[in-house]
């Protein structure tokens, strides 16, 4: 692939997986440099990897509902949340997971944590919390051995990051420290929805490769779903290639791993035929170990 020498943007979508569903995106064809690496799980034939990812995207999206919409420089629109440490994705802040995230372990304080909560539907939102939480530890090997199968290289040096400064897991339930996680390999999960898009940018984060899922889901399960429209326009871009993998045209989970500090990157808004619906919307989410993360923990 050659930068900008073709006026219609390389796309790729369902039909590029005819023959293989993991398929290495380099610049040129004699494959000097790995842009990024994607697989393709199409909705209709699931085997147990699709199972698993499909689980993750579902815990991750109700776990994001109950996040703030965070801002950021780039943002253009649609909805952003943040799972893990949050000196990985709020400004100011330093350690720990969101205010009132979990109750009080202390059997007399969360009794009283019970009678003073707000309202009935402030407790199950911390109980459904609590609950998702359990599950994250086995999500993270999951991920791990996927990082591990696109990249030998990419999982030793964010596991080696994560071990080197301290960081917790994202999936660590006190996000205390490494050591609470026998195979860290991110610090925090940026999940995004609602027609979400941004401007080209590079990350500055430590992991040279970010690990991202990307699927049309249900609104209200999180679970993957079949795209409104088979459309192209709405999709990761790498502008300096004019290259996109288009969700619309790729029904099913698509797992990506690329080099987030190196090339420029985005997400396209959609057209009109593939925006938020009131049952549908697009689920997008990256592994991260942010820039901010290193800088909170030494600092702190």
């Amino acid at each position: 692939m050659t930068k900008n020498l073709k006026k219609q943007s390389f796309s790729i979508d369902s039909r590029t997986f005819s023959t293989s569903r993991d398929l290495i995106i380099t610049n040129t064809g004699s494959g000097k440099k790995v842009l990024f690496l994607v697989s393709f799980h199409p909705i209709e034939n699931r085997d147990s990897t699709y199972d698993q990812l499909a689980q993750l995207i579902e815990d991750l999206h109700l776990l994001a509902s109950h996040r703030s919409n965070l801002k950021n420089k780039d943002k253009i629109s649609g909805r952003m949340a943040g799972i893990g440490f949050r000196g990985g994705y709020e400004k100011g802040k330093t350690v720990g997971k969101p205010a009132d995230a979990n109750p009080p372990l202390n059997p007399f304080s969360l009794l009283f944590w019970f009678a003073t909560s707000r309202t009935y539907a402030v407790r199950k939102t911390l109980e459904l919390d609590q609950s998702l939480q359990e599950k994250l530890p086995d999500h993270n090997r999951f991920i791990a051995d996927q990082i591990r199968r696109f990249s030998p290289e990419a999982y030793e040096g964010n596991k080696k990051a994560l071990e080197d400064f301290g960081i917790p897991s994202w999936s660590d339930k006190q996000w205390e420290s490494c050591k609470n996680d026998p195979e860290p390999i991110c610090s925090n999960v940026i999940v995004t929805s609602n027609d979400f898009s941004n401007k080209p940018h590079c990350d500055t984060d430590k992991n040279l490769f970010t690990y991202g899922i990307f699927s049309y889901i249900n609104r209200s399960t999180g679970t993957p779903t079949l795209p409104p429209s088979n459309t192209l326009g709405h999709g990761l871009r790498f502008p300096e290639y004019d290259c996109n993998i288009d969700f619309g045209s790729t029904p099913g989970i698509i797992e990506v791993l690329w080099k987030s500090n190196d090339i420029e990157h985005h997400t396209i808004g959609p057209p009109d035929k593939l925006k938020t619906t009131r049952s549908t919307t697009h689920h997008g989410c990256s592994f991260q170990i942010s820039h901010r993360s290193l800088s909170n923990s030494v600092t702190d």
